[in-house]
């Protein structure tokens, strides 16, 4: 057996959209990361397309969401149909973001930009090696089951695609390995839940017909349902109830059966062509009780699989790494306290649980052959939707960034800014006087690194720089103005924009964009307590060297 002696800080396991993020993440912080996959190459199938508000906001300072959206296509309503006709719609550029659409990429495209950034972040994939075996040392193994853990370390035993075994050792260990887990398995987690009755047809294809290119389209009916999202190039993913319930391992669908399941249920004359890839699968709803035993991590497919309804799996998986990679990072360069790893699965857990029983729900819902449900959803939909404040939960739900933390454990339920309150997504607001005096984006002025502190009333009282100045290498200083919300804005962001207009405060900000506190401009006490909880000053070495975000030059500015 060989053994590897160099030593990650942390092995990622399962190079699918979730790995790739944790890598990137990880390695662009500094932290020396190695990233392995059993399969020989990227897959080449679409498989997850939708791609959320949230995670563009989330990979656009990234280095990724750019190529994402160019590469992509928009889909800017959710149409619903049923009873033989257009029923009403989920209008999804009311979306509270710029990037108010769904963006619909095939997931080998996704895999490849996220590789691509890791590449050069000079990080690669090692293929071909699959985890077999895993020992955690004592120390850390007194911390599973979502203990504090830390000391000790995860040993490993990789096996080659020609059978040769490697023994490799890292402070941390990532499973983003997928639905089929072997660490998970290893370690005895349950993944509990269970597989749902109804088999699906999938394919990707071309078709003639009056489909719009830039919306979902959902044919519901008592015997079924099918969907249809538009993807480059006129090129469509259909999704339909399997009629013939056949086993997930039989051979493919047809284009004919594909076209048999679709005139089934919908009112809309279309015909199918140009099949280039198709599936069938059931639907399994699991997830962990769990993220953490000791110093594994668990996200993505590892850790929850559901329905696809609502295209939120890979989102949010990749979110699941957001959250907890700086959080590793900051506890590995000795800037934060052992527990705050402990808040990754505070935080994420409960998003992952309400995900799980929705997307159950809701496909339960839709594949009910009772008369008497299936009556409820197409009278009541298009009544519900009329309402424009179901408009505005549902595109926000669906497109993720209407998550929030306000009952983790790093929220600070006492303070609150107008609407925003500890927790919560940070709007990307418009600034009308950014650090250099000229217009900006909130979003782009955070330090994917540290800490954010924004004031927003353009100054920063002295009393305030005094009292955070033992976190002057961790916390970011932007003085900034918020500008008027324009016409037609979101209504909670514009309400956000005004109050904070009215009422400047103090916003201490995340790196995955998040509130950690806030607080008046002249009584900074929140800030600083929740500083000295979980980023207590330490007489450490500076942080390693970070990987340039391809923003301005913001992240390195400290406080004067």
């Amino acid at each position: 057996m060989q053994i590897r002696n160099d030593r990650p800080q942390v092995l990622v396991v399962g190079a699918g959209p979730t790995g790739l993020t944790a890598a990137m993440e990880l390695s662009r912080l500094g932290i020396p990361v190695r990233i392995i996959d059993r399969a020989s190459g990227r897959s080449a199938t679409s498989r997850a397309l939708a791609v959320q508000a949230r995670t563009l906001e989330l990979m656009e300072p990234r280095g990724v969401g750019a190529e994402m959206v160019r590469l992509g296509n928009p889909a800017y309503a959710t149409t619903l149909y049923g009873r033989g006709r257009r029923l009403s719609a989920v209008r999804l550029d009311r979306i509270p973001s710029r990037f108010n659409y769904i963006l619909l990429l095939a997931q080998a495209e996704t895999e490849r930009l996220l590789t691509a950034q890791l590449g050069a972040q000079g990080v690669r994939v090692e293929r071909g090696l699959e985890l077999v075996r895993i020992r955690q040392d004592a120390a850390a193994g007194r911390g599973a089951a979502g203990g504090s853990g830390g000391a000790g370390g995860v040993e490993v035993v990789l096996r080659t695609a020609d059978g040769g075994e490697e023994l490799a050792r890292c402070a941390y260990l990532i499973d983003a390995s997928g639905a089929h887990s072997a660490v998970r398995h290893e370690l005895g987690l349950d993944f509990a839940g269970r597989q749902l009755v109804q088999s699906y047809l999938l394919g990707d294809l071309h078709l003639d017909g009056a489909i719009p290119p830039d919306e979902l389209s959902i044919f519901m009916a008592r015997e079924g349902f099918a969907a249809l999202f538009p993807m480059t190039g006129r090129r469509f993913r259909v999704m339909a109830t399997d009629p013939g319930g056949h086993a997930k391992d039989e051979a493919a669908p047809t284009l004919a059966e594909l076209q048999r399941a679709y005139d089934h249920v919908s009112p809309l004359p279309v015909r199918l062509r140009d099949l280039v890839w198709s599936s069938r699968f059931r639907i399994s709803s699991r997830h962990l009780s769990t993220l953490r035993a000791g110093n594994v991590f668990f996200g993505g497919d590892a850790a929850h699989i559901h329905s696809p309804a609502g295209g939120q799996g890979m989102n949010t998986g990749i979110q699941d790494m957001v959250n907890l990679c700086w959080k590793l990072a900051l506890v590995l360069q000795g800037r934060a306290a052992p527990e705050l790893l402990d808040t990754y699965q505070a935080e994420r857990l409960p998003v992952i649980v309400k995900l799980v029983r929705a997307t159950e729900r809701a496909t339960q819902l839709f594949n009910s052959s009772s008369w008497i449900a299936h009556q409820a959803l197409s009278h009541l939909t298009p009544l519900a939707l009329a309402a424009a404040t179901v408009q505005a939960k549902a595109t926000a739900t669906v497109a993720e960034v209407a998550s929030s933390y306000r009952t983790g454990p790093l929220a600070v339920p006492s303070t609150r800014a107008g609407d925003l309150r500890s927790g919560d997504r940070v709007p990307d607001l418009e600034l009308s006087a950014g650090p250099d005096g000229g217009p900006a984006r909130l979003h782009q002025l955070l330090d994917l690194a540290g800490l954010t502190l924004l004031s927003t009333a353009a100054e920063l009282p002295a009393s305030v720089r005094d009292a955070i100045r033992p976190w002057a290498g961790l916390v970011t200083v932007y003085p900034v103005t918020v500008a008027p919300p324009a016409a037609g804005s979101p209504g909670r962001d514009a309400r956000i924009a005004d109050s904070l207009r009215s009422d400047p405060a103090l916003l201490l900000i995340r790196p995955d964009g998040h509130l950690a506190a806030s607080a008046p401009l002249t009584r900074p006490g929140p800030l600083t307590s929740w500083l000295s909880r979980w980023c207590p000053p330490l007489a450490s070495p500076s942080p390693p060297g970070l990987i340039p975000s391809g923003l301005p030059a913001t992240s390195t500015t400290g406080m004067p």
